[in-house]
């Protein structure tokens, strides 16, 4: 009768351990995430030089009309004053019949946001900006 017994438990005990090894064992495969973005897209396209080594294009200073965000004021190392009024979707140049275009600095007055003033030169002089007129 203890054979038997033994016998059951044995086998109980082994059937439990195998049950658990093949769970613990099995690997859920999880779904690789598609990419955001594939690389087919960009099979048409080959590297090219779009413009002059010297850092054009910098912006320094950015000024927000508080009492309408989505006006914004951007200058530029080398570009001069840009404007956006729908939160920066198009800008346009206000600064393009001015002696220089190198901008350090640009703030809106707080007693009158129509009031834009511009620090002209830039600190971080480099080939492509100058050093303002003041």
């Amino acid at each position: 009768m203890k054979k038997g017994i033994f016998s059951s438990r044995f086998l109980l005990v082994l059937c439990l351990g195998l049950a658990v090894s093949l769970f613990l064992g099995a690997k859920k495969t999880k779904k690789e995430p598609e990419p955001l973005l594939k690389e087919s897209i960009l099979d048409g396209l080959r590297w090219r030089c779009i413009g002059p080594s010297n850092m054009g294009g910098r912006i320094d200073d950015f000024a927000v009309v508080e009492s309408n965000p989505k006006i914004i004021y951007a200058g530029t190392a080398s570009g001069g004053v840009w404007k956006t009024t729908n939160n920066g979707v198009t800008w346009e140049p206000i600064f393009d019949d001015q002696i220089t275009s190198t901008i350090g600095d640009v703030t809106v007055a707080p007693s009158n946001p129509g009031i834009i003033w511009v620090g002209t030169g830039e600190p971080n002089n480099r080939q492509s900006s100058s050093w303002g007129d003041g």
